[in-house]
């Protein structure tokens, strides 16, 4: 049988004079895969490093909003705008969250409850132990001391005792609350953040007209009170220069004073407005961020 003769690339093209011997080398896998077949080769572990294949890369979700939003500065006593600031997203634009709002407010509310109260058994009812009636006899009921639960004047079966209503809840939970309800006051335009709190005054009158001049607080003749939040930055109990914003808002119902570490997600959701200043915002954002 005749042997196959094995031309070269060039020797088909009609190119003989650029044909050489060619070399032997090994044999080296193919890094192309037919595009017709629908057949995928799964290189070896031994062979992924020659063949240099794709290996698949983890997909990572990408956020396709900025990492903040804006949000006024304002003047505390003219409510004029001073700045725009940049706040974080995730803490004043996040998914608002209603049952977990819900699972925090229970919680914060449990745990300000006293769990003072009590009913007397009837070992501390005032009375005889006397048998009120023979055991048999009189064709009714068997009776023992007056103090039982069904006379009038006894003890009261399985009352309250004093107890801790206190629950347990995740940290984490519990600061997913606290960013729902900070979204829902940027977007309700309910959120107010102003340069500092300083006031001049520390008269009660000066600053109940300061809060109906800045549309914060409703007029007196509507019979309403105000609903405001006063949260500014405080290292201490109460800084000196808020003395007199403390004493100015003593005796108007509706205003409160927190400090911004010991901020609480139930008095920030009863008061309609939450005012803050620069460095409370920052504190809260170094607070609440994602990691």
């Amino acid at each position: 049988m005749p042997q196959a003769i094995q031309k070269c690339p060039q020797q088909i093209r009609g190119l003989a004079s650029e044909c050489k011997p060619s070399e032997s080398k090994p044999s080296e896998p193919s890094v192309l895969r037919p595009i017709s077949s629908k057949r995928r080769i799964v290189p070896s572990a031994g062979e992924i490093s020659a063949l240099n294949w794709p290996l698949p890369q983890a997909l990572r979700a990408v956020n396709p909003f900025p990492e903040t939003i804006q949000a006024w500065m304002m003047d505390f006593e003219t409510n004029e705008p001073i700045d725009i600031l940049d706040v974080q997203r995730s803490v004043f634009a996040a998914q608002i969250r209603p049952d977990i709002v819900h699972r925090v407010v229970t919680y914060e509310r449990n745990m300000k409850r006293q769990g003072t109260h009590n009913s007397r058994t009837r070992s501390e009812v005032r009375g005889s132990t006397r048998k009120v009636q023979p055991q048999k006899g009189l064709g009714m009921a068997r009776h023992g001391t007056r103090r039982a639960p069904q006379f009038v004047g006894g003890a009261k079966a399985h009352g309250p005792v004093p107890r801790s209503h206190e629950t347990q809840i995740q940290r984490k939970v519990w600061l997913m609350a606290l960013r729902s309800v900070l979204s829902a006051k940027y977007a309700q335009d309910q959120l107010v953040v102003v340069d500092n709190m300083e006031v001049g005054s520390r008269k009660t009158g000066d600053l109940s007209r300061m809060l109906i001049s800045n549309g914060w607080s409703p007029l007196a003749s509507t019979g309403r009170s105000p609903s405001i939040m006063l949260m500014p930055f405080m290292e201490e109990a109460l800084p000196s220069e808020l003395r007199k914003l403390e004493m100015a808002s003593r005796n108007i119902p509706g205003v409160s004073i927190m400090n911004p570490s010991d901020a609480e997600v139930y008095e920030i959701l009863r008061h309609q407005f939450l005012i803050m200043d620069r460095k409370a915002l920052d504190l809260l954002e170094g607070i609440l961020k994602p990691m």
